[in-house]
């Protein structure tokens, strides 16, 4: 091999690695973890959830780990990535409530297109889904 041929294997390399890395920047700005305060008890994945001060991180698209910073206590719950058509400039979660039942229905992830829906949807969940009358959203920012 030639030294220029070198130098030539050697840019091309370092080009490929420059190339990865800025890549690999743009899909780490979405944020995977946050803090959230949850006022209320709820439902999700057949968990029943206190009210309490949360840290919320994205195990992978199919997995959120919900962890209660007073108790320690974790619950994973499994979620279905939805894809949306603008960036999220602020994370929240979306309750849905009938009476006084709580659910949680959808995590929205700042700096990503993708949200999330709850995977395991209960009856209560899917009525609730379908708009049924004496429903309301709920909506809790993320920080």
């Amino acid at each position: 091999m030639t030294l220029s041929t070198a130098n030539l294997t050697k840019s091309i390399l370092s080009l490929s690695l420059a190339m990865g890395l800025l890549c690999a920047g743009v899909n780490a700005s979405a944020q995977t973890t946050a803090s959230v305060t949850i006022p209320f008890a709820f439902s999700a994945d057949n968990q029943t959830i206190q009210a309490g001060h949360y840290k919320l991180e994205l195990l992978s698209d199919r997995y959120l780990a919900l962890r209660n910073t007073s108790t320690n206590q974790t619950q994973v719950l499994m979620v279905r990535p939805e894809s949306g058509t603008a960036i999220e400039t602020r994370g929240r979660l979306v309750f849905h409530q009938e009476g006084s039942k709580k659910y949680l229905a959808q995590i929205w992830v700042a700096g990503s297109s993708l949200h999330s829906e709850m995977a395991v949807q209960h009856k209560p969940e899917r009525t609730l889904a379908q708009n049924a009358p004496g429903v309301s959203t709920i909506e809790v920012a993320m920080k």
